[in-house]
């Protein structure tokens, strides 16, 4: 099979329950094999993205079962097309902490600049920032200011 026989797999599995349902307008059998060459040209310019056999296979077969229930006649592909569901949605990966290396260089990076601008500008030199000082101080504003809203959520 060429690199896309898995979607042409699909359609002819999918034809195949078409033409299980016996719709008004189906192609003579003799031109079944045509038509679903037709089909599979139409999917592969759509829109719709089927290139990865593992993530649009379910898709098509999907596609399928969405357009069978309201078929009376014979569908032509644009109508499949529009019942393919979207491909599901990738979750990204989160950024890994930084290395204790990293971390230096951004610390040092940061004392460049700051010596860079203390030259430049008068800034006032502040001591090192202690976290679990700055975080104590951050929780007593809050309480502080909850409890001037009177307690009010």
């Amino acid at each position: 099979m060429s690199k896309q026989g898995w979607l042409k797999r699909e359609i002819k599995d999918g034809m195949q329950a078409l033409v299980a349902l016996g719709l008004e307008g189906q192609p003579a059998a003799e031109i079944l094999p045509r038509t679903a060459d037709i089909w599979l040209l139409a999917i592969e310019r759509s829109s719709c993205g089927c290139n990865i056999e593992a993530i649009d296979a379910p898709r098509i077969r999907e596609g399928f079962a969405r357009l069978f229930p309201g078929l009376r006649r014979w569908p032509v592909p644009a109508q499949l097309v529009e019942k393919i569901p979207a491909r599901p949605v990738r979750q990204s990966l989160h950024d890994p902490p930084p290395t204790d290396e990293e971390r230096e260089a951004g610390r040092l990076a940061l004392k460049a600049l700051r010596e860079q601008l203390e030259g430049r500008f008068d800034l006032p030199s502040s001591p090192p920032i202690n976290e679990d000082e700055r975080r104590w101080q951050l929780q007593a504003q809050a309480r502080e200011l909850h409890d001037k809203e009177g307690g009010k959520e």
